[in-house]
């Protein structure tokens, strides 16, 4: 039975799931962590600060439709990933955060005047979608895999898995069962029924003045093509939320881009049905007005 490293295992499940780039600011707390990433071909890649690795995760979530994973070393790089984590949860985003931790034996809770210690599972846990401090080398792989199913379920957000410096960097005898995505986490997408996609079409065809709205969730599901096709044969207009600008070709007639305020204003007071995709609504899509729809 060969030995490996808490750090190791983690990299070797990001490899499972295709990761194919981590972004994080490379700290001896984790050298297991980056050791295996490296050896395995996962590429590194270092910004200036914690919160643009944050960033950086977010955008290549987006872009390629791909999970993002992050990493920040206990204390003070944890404090500056934080604002990066709030903006990617909000922004919805599929983002991994690995943090590490100091060892369990005075954490979880504070022994008191720990160095570079704070309850860092406690505070990101309130802004993401879930978060976890793993307690022992054999709970790595649960819940790892636990912060993944979260990940993939409902809409994209942020979860978090924080490992002691022991258990990342400590090699321990184990024989680990690295699973495929599929035998712990569902892979289909979340999907309407028939009878919901008949409705919802029956109301656009009968509609005198559709439209469309629609979130960066069409950028998730890499749904651009199908967007246009509805849109087109509905003759319906097009808006977006702030983040999903650009879904549409902006000089296409049906486009409502985003500078013509008093036409998104009009084009959907008008609207008698009006399709929402991949959003939700909010303050950014009233333009500061009350809701135009109820």
């Amino acid at each position: 039975m060969a030995e490996i490293s808490g750090g190791e295992v983690i990299a070797r499940m990001l490899q499972k799931e295709g990761v194919e780039k981590v972004f994080g600011i490379i700290d001896g707390t984790y050298f297991g962590f980056y050791e295996a990433l490296h050896r395995l071909g996962i590429e590194i890649v270092t910004p200036r600060h914690e919160s643009c690795a944050a960033h950086m995760a977010g955008t290549y979530a987006r872009l390629t439709g791909k999970l993002g994973v992050c990493m920040a070393s206990n204390g003070p790089g944890v404090a500056n990933l934080l604002p990066g984590l709030v903006v990617e949860q909000a922004d919805g985003n599929r983002v991994l955060a690995i943090t590490s931790a100091r060892r369990p034996s005075i954490m979880y809770p504070d022994r008191g005047g720990s160095y570079q210690c704070f309850d860092q599972s406690g505070v990101i846990g309130k802004i993401a979608k879930w978060s976890s401090a793993v307690s022992s080398f054999d709970r790595v792989p649960e819940l790892v895999r636990k912060a993944l199913r979260k990940s993939y379920e409902g809409r994209p957000g942020v979860v978090h898995v924080d490992v002691p410096e022991t258990i990342m960097n400590g090699k321990v005898k184990a024989d680990i069962a690295f699973w495929a995505p599929h035998q712990y986490r569902h892979m289909d997408p979340v999907t309407p029924t028939a009878e919901q996609v008949a409705r919802a079409a029956d109301l656009l065809v009968a509609a005198e003045a559709p439209m469309i709205h629609a979130g960066s969730g069409i950028i998730h599901a890499n749904a651009f093509d199908a967007l246009r096709r509805v849109a087109e044969l509905l003759h319906a207009p097009l808006t977006t939320s702030w983040a999903a600008r650009g879904l549409m070709t902006e000089d296409s007639p049906l486009a409502i881009t985003m500078p013509h305020v008093k036409l998104n204003h009009t084009v959907r007071n008008e609207a008698d049905v009006v399709l929402l995709i991949g959003t939700r609504v909010g303050e950014t899509d009233w333009w500061g007005k009350p809701p135009y729809w109820r």
